[in-house]
Formats: C-alpha cells, structure tokens, sequence
C-alpha cells in the first residue's frame, strides 16, 4: 500500500479504553483522529472535546458512512466487536479492535472471513506485546538463549477488582465470560506469543465466583449497574499441554483474598528461566554460570507500549510492516478460551 500523508481514524466507543489510543494516537504524526462514536452522546462528546475531534455519532454505522475515514478503533463492550468490525471492513475501513478479538470462536472466524473480502488490515491490540520487557525476552527465547522452554505459568490476579458490577462486564452474554476473557486473555495472548504459539493438544480449566455474586471485590473501574446482574466467574484456572510437550498453567482472577494485585509470568527453559513482573515492572534472568546459578536484573529503557502498538498499526496500513497480532493468532487465542470454558462446564479435559 502507497504511504498517505494523514490517516483519519474513527473511534468507535467513547469508554474508558478509548482514552489510551486517544493518547498514543496523539504521538502518531502519522495518524488524526477526526470522528468518535458513542451511544452516550455526553460521553462521546466529552472524549471529543478533550481531544478536539471534529465529528461526534451516537451510532458508529453513521461514522462508517464517512469516506474520508480511513480506520477506525473498535473500543465498544466486548459482544459489539464482531459487528462493528466486520461493518466497518464491509464499508473499506481498516480495523484496529480492542481484545479480546471477539466473545467466541464463530464470531472470531466471521471478523476473519469479513478481512479477507474487504482486503483490509484487521489487527487486535495486544499492547503487552510492545512492551520493552516483553520484546526483550522475545528476542531471547527466539535465540535459544533460554534452551527448550517446557513450562511456563502466567497470570493476573487481582485483589479487588471486579469491574462495573452489573454492568456489560459481568454478564456472560455481553462479555462471553469474566476475568479470564478480560484481563487473562492478556497473559495468555503475551506468553504464547513468546512461545511461538505451539498447537495445544488438551485443556483443563476451572471456573469460581466466590466474590462477585455476594458484590465482594469490587473496583472503581466500569460503571457499576445495581439492576444488573453477575454471572460470569471471578476467578478461572487453567492447564494446557501442547504438541511439542510444553505445559502452560494460567490463573486469571478479579478478586482474591491474596497480599496484593500480581501480574506476571514465567518461562522455565532447559538453559535458563525468565520472569516478567508486569505490576512492577521488573524483568529477571535465571542461569548458571560456570555451574554457579546466577540472577540478573534487567530494566531495559521503558517506551510506551500503544504508541508502539499503534505506530505498527500505520506501518501496516503504509505496507511496512505486518501487523504484530494478527486476527489468526487472536482466533487461536480465543480457541484455547473457549476451551477453558467448556473444560469448567465438563468438570474434566478437553481434547483439542
């Protein structure tokens, strides 16, 4: 594709998301933003004032209706992501969409097949990928300098921090499930991309709400809704085993009674171990040395992962680059969750 002087963007969702590519968006010479959509016109045009966007929608089909738009965000509840992508891809935008890509495996697959008749760049943004920790390690495992890597144990758990109780994000048919679809589906996107994505062979997962339906554990995040309801679980743990050998364990949790929130994840490798801290911001190394085992701390020089994210978003519009997350490595994903859901729901594994 032909680099453009200007890309216009259009934000689809004025929620709290939206602020974050409305920022990095801002360190993109490359990109303006010039309409949001919101079914909140306050919201939307709040978001729009704070940003000085010129056009403000209460319905995103009248933003996609603009020819001037070349791509829009798509920062709606999560059961609005196929439908607005796969619209927006029908009218010739591009689609940069929040994760997850969408609340289950057939949606997913109809965003794909809707990319693929519009010729448009459909990318997800896993902004923990961009990350300068996380790159490093990358280019660590890529250079075998960790060995084989046959386990890894990756997580999100959180004290208290159920979102907006009530609202879109604890009801299963607006948000096709609880913290695993929300913030696991974050460490389960970054490790396997670190690994490489090997086919996952079995899955056991196990679903609780212990917190949610007594609205224990609550957060300041999302707007709570006391006419809602919670029906998604609060806590979800996982084992999966790969092709290759390689076990991965996962635990994604909104509330619990742990010392404090703990994001971090594990690699475990026949020549070396690595952890990432991402609550802390810490990365370390684990190896021996002349057979004495040696740990070292490293802090490579922090970068902001959306712009990043975002400035590979233009380069693949401008054919410079692939898209880091593509939709097919985002449907992988959403596979292994929908995996882990129906391993609960059986009460034993799931072949894949």
């Amino acid at each position: 594709m032909a680099a453009k002087h200007t890309w216009n963007i259009g934000i689809i969702g004025a929620g709290g998301i939206s602020e974050a590519h409305l920022e990095a968006i801002r360190e993109e010479p490359r990109a303006e933003v010039v309409a949001i959509a919101d079914i909140s016109a306050e919201v939307a045009s709040k978001r729009a004032a704070r940003h000085t966007i010129p056009q403000v929608y209460g319905d995103f089909r009248e933003l996609l209706g603009q020819p001037d738009i070349d791509a829009v965000i798509v920062c709606v509840p999560n059961y609005l992501h196929a439908e607005a992508a796969k619209l927006a891809l029908a009218s010739g935008k591009h689609v940069l969409c929040e994760k997850p890509m969408a609340m289950n495996v057939r949606q997913a697959e109809g965003m794909i097949e809707a990319a693929d008749r519009s010729g448009k760049v459909l990318m997800v943004a896993q902004n923990n990928r961009f990350r300068s920790d996380a790159m490093y390690v990358k280019g660590l495992v890529d250079e075998g300098r960790l060995g084989q890597i046959y386990h890894a144990k990756t997580g999100w758990v959180r004290r208290n921090g159920i979102p907006g109780w009530g609202s879109w994000f604890t009801q299963k048919e607006l948000a096709g499930g609880g913290p695993l679809i929300d913030i696991g589906v974050h460490m389960l996107d970054l490790t396997l991309w670190l690994l490489g994505h090997p086919r996952p062979t079995s899955v056991l997962g196990q679903t609780y709400a212990q917190f949610g339906p007594r609205k224990k554990g609550l957060s300041e995040w999302g707007r709570r809704d006391e006419n809602g309801r919670f029906d998604v679980e609060d806590m979800a743990v996982a084992m999966i085993a790969f092709e290759n050998g390689m076990t991965l364990t996962l635990d994604a949790s909104w509330a619990s009674h742990i010392e404090e929130e703990n994001v971090f994840l594990h690699l475990y490798g026949q020549e070396g171990g690595a952890s990432l801290d991402l609550q802390q911001e810490r990365f370390t190394l684990y190896q021996d040395w002349n057979g004495t085992p040696a740990t070292t701390n490293i802090q490579p020089v922090r970068t902001k992962e959306r712009v990043r994210l975002f400035h590979n978003f233009i380069d693949s519009l401008e054919g410079k680059a692939a898209p880091l997350c593509t939709p097919d490595q985002a449907l992988y994903i959403n596979r292994l969750i929908e995996a882990i859901y129906a391993s609960a729901r059986a009460g034993e594994a799931i072949k894949l």
